[in-house]
C-alpha cells in the first residue's frame, strides 16, 4: 500500500496554516507538537481497539479525530472518523471494518506530515 498523498490528507493546508499563523512563531511549534502528540496517541489507542472490536474506545477516539481533523482541514479523515463513529454504534463488525483501513492510513499519513513540520530534532 502506498502512502496517502499529502494533498488528499490535508487538502490545500489552508486551515492548518491559518491556525499556525494566528498562533505566531513562538506558539505555533507548541501547537504543532501537541496536535502531533494527540494524533499519535489516538492512533496508538484506536488500532488495538479496531483489532479487538472495542467499540467504546473506537467511539471515544473517533471523537478526538473528528475534532482535530476537522479543525486542521483533514476533511477526508474527518469524514472517515464520523463514519467509523457511527459504525461503532452498531454491533456489526463488517460495518466497522469498511472505514477502518482508510482511516488508519490517513491517520498515519497525517501524523507523518505533522512530524515533518516539527522543528528539527523533534519528530517522534
Amino acid at each position: 500500500m502506498t502512502a496517502p498523498d499529502p494533498h488528499d490528507i490535508l487538502g490545500d493546508s489552508i486551515a492548518l496554516r491559518d491556525i499556525l499563523c494566528m498562533a505566531g512563531p513562538e506558539t505555533a511549534p507548541r501547537i504543532l507538537r501537541q496536535m502531533h502528540s494527540d494524533l499519535a496517541d489516538c492512533a496508538a489507542r484506536i488500532a488495538p481497539a479496531l483489532a479487538s472490536g472495542d467499540r467504546a474506545t473506537i467511539r471515544a477516539q473517533t471523537h478526538v479525530l473528528i475534532a482535530l481533523a476537522g479543525t486542521i482541514g483533514a476533511m477526508r479523515l474527518h469524514g472517515l472518523a464520523v463514519d467509523l463513529n457511527a459504525a461503532a454504534h452498531t454491533e456489526d463488525p463488517v460495518v466497522m471494518a469498511a472505514p477502518a483501513a482508510p482511516l488508519m492510513a490517513d491517520l498515519t499519513g497525517l501524523i507523518a506530515l505533522l512530524a515533518a513540520r516539527l522543528p528539527k530534532g523533534e519528530a517522534a
